[in-house]
């Protein structure tokens, strides 16, 4: 009988071990990423919010120079996933920012230079 509780008692704070562990090693906000190939640009981003109900809108805007170049927002609950493609120029330098709010509430934002090769 003793034998079964200590048993239990380890499986127990194994799996509350675990859950900590998977609560802990989500992180608020995100950090864009812009890859190139060849003369496109992929932009890429995922944004947490602290709990999985939370209301996570997001938009990345890419810039040559001061320049517009394009953008896509997302939105969801917990987080928000962008992924886009678009032209660029060869040899040309680029800035990837992301704007993006939790529950209404703006976060700081964050960028990311790059130049096509």
């Amino acid at each position: 009988m003793k034998r079964r509780v200590v048993v239990i008692i380890a499986v127990l704070v194994t799996l509350l071990t675990i859950s900590v562990e998977a609560v802990g090693l989500r992180a608020i906000g995100g950090m864009p990423r812009l890859t190139f190939n060849g003369t496109t640009a992929h932009c890429v981003v995922v944004c947490n919010g602290d709990k999985n109900t939370d209301e996570v809108k997001a938009t990345l805007t890419l810039y040559q120079g001061s320049t517009y170049v394009d953008s896509g927002s997302a939105s969801g609950k917990g987080k928000a996933y962008i992924s886009e493609d678009c032209a660029v120029k060869s040899g040309k330098s680029y800035v990837l920012k992301l704007t993006y709010s939790i529950n209404g509430v703006s976060e700081p934002s964050a960028s990311v230079t790059a130049t096509c090769p």
